[in-house]
């Protein structure tokens, strides 16, 4: 009877199959390190972006305000200034012809506040005792004025009879309206974001 011949032990693997072995694996782990760098990478990315991309949509949204503010006080002065004398505005326009002038006088509890000839244009602002902007503006330069102050797309939405005078009312920018007087030869605006019964007691006080 033959005796069944010894089995040979499994070979170990070559050196070649080990490194090779040893080479995907960390193949892999690269892989996934690269995977999880990238994720990393890209959440810090995110983090980065967000407080920039809140800072320019709060600019955005800051530069409307910021322009509404700076017409308001171009337009009607700044109400925390104080009182000033328009005679020096009044003096310029009377030495350019302009005539007749406005009086130098205010309703009461109101003030002026800023006061202007340029370009033709006499300016003057008022704020009201509610602390309202109003506009008092007079020219010869025709309705170009109406342009001017309340904007090309300004609309006339009917006429209101003042000191037996006839006053066309406007429509202005947002929340605004205006008055307005043509004799022919000299046009005169008020405009302001305040009811029209405040623009006619303006009118009243110091329109000529």
């Amino acid at each position: 009877m033959t005796s069944p011949s010894p089995q040979s032990p499994p070979s170990a693997p070559s050196d070649g199959a080990t490194v090779a072995g040893a080479e995907t694996a960390a193949g892999v782990e690269a892989d996934a390190g690269a995977e999880a760098g990238g994720a990393v990478g890209a959440e810090d990315a995110k983090r980065i972006r967000r407080p920039r991309d809140m800072a320019l949509s709060l600019g955005i949204l800051l530069v409307p305000i910021i322009v509404i503010i700076a017409i308001g006080r171009f337009l009607y002065g700044d109400t925390t200034t104080a009182t000033v004398d328009p005679a020096v505005a009044l003096s310029s326009a009377a030495r350019a012809s302009m005539s007749p002038l406005p009086q130098p006088a205010t309703p009461d509890g109101w003030k002026v506040v800023n006061a202007s000839y340029r370009d033709g244009v006499l300016r003057i602002g008022y704020v009201t005792a509610e602390e309202k902007g109003v506009q008092y503006a007079q020219t010869t330069a025709g309705a170009a004025l109406i342009a001017t102050e309340l904007t090309p797309q300004a609309q006339r939405v009917g006429d209101v009879q003042l000191d037996g005078e006839t006053w066309q009312r406007w429509t202005g920018r947002p929340g605004e309206s205006a008055l307005v007087r043509d004799d022919g030869g000299l046009t005169i605006l008020v405009v302001g974001a305040v009811s029209e019964e405040e623009l006619s007691e303006l009118v009243s006080t110091v329109a000529p």
